[in-house]
């Protein structure tokens, strides 16, 4: 489905899940102008569960698991934490903006959020492809030791096409909140940083309770 994007005068037609990559501003605005709530649950579950996925590497012990369980516990928490990233965390980073002069509505901070992890889902077809392939292993490199090993090279290449998806999806999060409330992208950088330290912080905190 196409919609014509309301912003800086544009008036073509927007194709959103490929105009994110090329026009992600023009897109984001066009969505929450049009369609706020179209695929946000397939972007929480598809970008959540890319990023649980990320993190597996952290816990190489979970790969033991009989690959059911896995796959369960992942869509699981992937579910949940991309449903916490748009609506609660995202929530926080709205009030935090609006504070410190932004004038977007809480709608369109939700919408850039969750169009955000729209990288996620390239991200987590790689995973599916690695895992496929070499089991959830591929999830852990710790596990795949040895230079000589065929699939050092594989994880390598997915790892830097991955790293370059995330590093996508933050600029897409920053530069979309920058035009929705009309703020310098520093003071967003900044507001995302200071929330991300605030929550590393408590997050510490409490296990080490």
């Amino acid at each position: 489905m196409a919609f014509s994007s309301p912003q800086d005068g544009v008036t073509a037609e927007l194709h959103p899940w490929r105009t994110i990559w090329t026009h992600p501003r023009q897109t984001v605005a066009a969505m929450t102008v049009y369609a706020p709530w179209r695929w946000l649950w397939l972007l929480i579950l598809a970008g959540g569960t890319s990023r649980i996925v990320e993190r597996i590497a952290l816990l190489p012990s979970l790969v033991e698991l009989e690959p059911e369980a896995l796959t369960l516990l992942i869509l699981v928490s992937g579910a949940l934490a991309g449903a916490l990233m748009v609506f609660v965390i995202a929530r926080i980073l709205h009030w935090v903006l609006r504070r410190i002069g932004g004038v977007g509505s809480w709608t369109a901070t939700r919408t850039a959020v969750a169009w955000a992890l729209a990288p996620g889902i390239p991200s987590l077809a790689l995973w599916a492809i690695m895992v496929t392939g070499y089991g959830y292993s591929a999830l852990t490199p710790s596990l795949i030791s040895g230079s000589d090993d065929p699939r050092a090279l594989v994880l390598t290449v997915d790892y830097g096409v991955q790293f370059g998806l995330t590093v996508w999806s933050l600029l897409i999060e920053i530069l979309c909140l920058s035009d929705a409330h009309r703020l310098a992208v520093w003071k967003v950088i900044a507001a995302e940083a200071g929330l991300g330290l605030a929550i590393g912080s408590l997050t510490l905190i409490g296990f080490n309770l």
